[in-house]
């Protein structure tokens, strides 16, 4: 109620009267029930009300800024307070316990695909040593200042807690420029030998399946795992076959922190239910477990930036019962984003299936899907680096399988192979680029 939107939104709803005194709002007569009257809200609307209309009271709690764009290119800064970067603290942890059995003193490269200072909502270290650090701030006079606490806090966390590396991204704008990148990279994993490797899906791809023609898997390496983008179930299991590791899901986003994990049941994540409440939407409502929608997410933990039933762009599913390890919290498949999912014939159709579809073929290092109108495809393929060809037939026949209309007109699929495909600007690459009339809504 200290924020003008989420005032505005819950008066909307009929849940509060605009009359009604704001002291006499109990927080104890309104619980999560009382949320699941609102509709959902997207970056566009929050960024509008930016930040007076967003922003509740400055009580001193050492309130941090924060800019995301994701994939969508739609930028939202948001504000975070001590308690949520605790439980984003407490969240890395919990995710490595669940992905890995060992959380303190795991050894960690990370390759994110853009170059940023952001790890999946972790803000990342400066480039420097813990004791270098130190003796900066007491050269310069800094050591008695926040930044100087905040950083040497995120520096003692990745330098000596975790054992964390970031390495640049790989650009993929040639063959022999791209062999040249990996073969550094694997050079610096060979170095740093990490127990655990945090990557971009495409990254992970390309670096398992040039190490395996090279040499036996490195048996330093335990466990990967895809973050900043879709790893459909195709693409892990080449990555599993070419390396000889344990591959684990990860869920985040930078405004949100770590929402779920998979355990060694793979594809499904566990999410962090002390944390955040996850809803599946679908035509403005919420869908039985099981079925696919827009994911939904309340941040529970964040007070200083209220993120109540957010649209995070993604398309998912929530899958009820127990888990074969046992734990009974909730799961959650990411089936990728919202502008990358197309309604056929009333059914979705999800980069997911898109990506196993084109990454079950090992001829095909990257692709993408462009759509040049209603009943008419590209799908552009990059081949294998290591002489494979795809079998362009049996992707073409799935994929107008897949992106049939049923009894409507025949849907076209023409290709091209190309020598690379050009990245997005944050780094990242589609699945699909679709004609915005064609999103699900």
């Amino acid at each position: 109620m200290e924020t003008a939107l989420f005032k505005d939104r819950l008066e909307q709803a009929g849940l509060v009267c605009g009359s009604h005194p704001q002291s006499e709002l109990p927080g104890d007569a309104c619980g999560l029930d009382c949320f699941s009257k609102l509709p959902p809200i997207g970056k566009q609307e929050i960024r509008s009300r930016f930040p007076e209309g967003v922003l509740t009271r400055d009580t001193q709690d050492s309130r941090t800024y924060r800019s995301t764009s994701g994939t969508s290119g739609e930028r939202l800064t948001v504000v975070t307070n001590f308690p949520k970067r605790e439980a984003g603290r407490a969240s890395a942890l919990h995710v490595l316990e669940v992905a890995t059995g060992r959380s303190l003193g795991a050894s960690i490269t990370d390759i994110p695909p853009n170059v940023c200072n952001s790890v999946c909502g972790l803000e990342g270290p400066p480039e420097t040593s813990v004791l270098r650090h130190i003796r900066g701030g007491l050269k310069n006079g800094s050591w008695r200042s926040e930044k100087f606490r905040s950083d040497l806090n995120g520096l003692f966390e990745r330098r000596l807690m975790f054992k964390q590396d970031i390495l640049a991204p790989l650009d993929a704008r040639s063959i022999s420029d791209l062999s040249k990148q990996m073969a550094e990279t694997w050079d610096l994993l060979d170095t740093g030998r990490p127990y655990l490797l945090r990557a971009f899906p495409q990254y992970l791809l390309w670096l398992s399946e040039y190490k395996a023609q090279r040499t036996v898997g490195s048996h330093y390496l335990k466990y990967v795992m895809p973050y900043g983008g879709l790893a459909c179930d195709s693409l892990l299991s080449r990555v599993r076959s070419a390396l000889g590791v344990e591959t684990r899901n990860m869920y985040g986003t930078s405004e949100l922190g770590s929402i779920a994990v998979s355990c060694d049941n793979h594809r499904a994540m566990h999410i962090i239910e002390s944390f955040f409440e996850v809803e599946i939407f679908r035509d403005g409502k919420t869908v039985p477990d099981g079925q696919i929608g827009e994911v939904v997410i309340t941040d529970l933990t964040n007070t200083a930036m209220p993120l109540i039933r957010y649209r995070v762009g993604d398309i998912g599913r929530i899958l009820g019962g127990s888990c074969a390890c046992g734990r009974d919290t909730k799961r959650l498949e990411i089936l990728g984003r919202v502008q990358e999912t197309l309604v056929r014939s009333s059914r979705w159709v999800t980069a997911s299936e898109i990506g196993d579809i084109a990454y079950s073929d090992r001829g095909v290092n990257n692709f993408r899907l462009d759509q040049i109108s209603t009943n008419h495809f590209e799908l552009q393929i990059v081949p294998s680096f290591f002489g494979l060809s795809p079998d362009v037939d049996s992707i073409r026949s799935r994929m107008e399988d897949l992106l049939s209309e049923g009894g409507g007109s025949p849907t076209k699929i023409t290709f091209r192979i190309l020598p690379f495909i050009q990245p997005e600007p944050n780094g990242k690459y589609l699945t699909c680029r679709l004609r915005p009339s064609s999103w699900v809504r």
